[in-house]
């Protein structure tokens, strides 16, 4: 567990560059491409994508060792993945589509902010 907050937040610069890299893709090259329901899919993701890259920086940053924290900043992870590639595989007919994990994904985003909430209230 020595590595868990720089490999956390090596990924979450990754998860940074990826959304400006893929909004800028979506402006131009998907957008006449895209249906209306499938751009909204897209920006959906995007937008969830990027608002949890900011979360797990600002959770980066303080490097809590509590394993609490470490879960929820793992759990945003795999949300993530769940929840953005599933949407994303989904519109673009990508590998590793299987459309479940999207639901699975979601529900591990709200668990981690649940969860979040109750590191609050831990002991230092």
């Amino acid at each position: 567990m020595k590595y868990f907050w720089p490999l956390s937040n090596s990924i979450t610069a990754l998860y940074g560059a990826a959304v400006v890299g893929l909004s800028a893709v979506l402006m131009h090259l998907w957008q006449a491409a895209l249906s209306d329901i499938n751009t909204a899919r897209v920006i959906s993701a995007l937008a969830i994508f990027a608002f949890h890259t900011l979360a797990l920086m600002a959770l980066g940053q303080q490097r809590r060792d509590a394993k609490l924290t470490k879960l929820v900043a793992l759990l945003w992870h795999l949300g993530l993945w769940c929840f953005v590639w599933t949407i994303l595989a989904g519109v673009f007919s990508l590998l590793f589509y299987y459309a479940q994990l999207a639901p699975i994904g979601g529900q591990l985003l709200i668990a981690a902010w649940l969860l979040f909430a109750v590191t609050a209230w831990q002991r230092s």
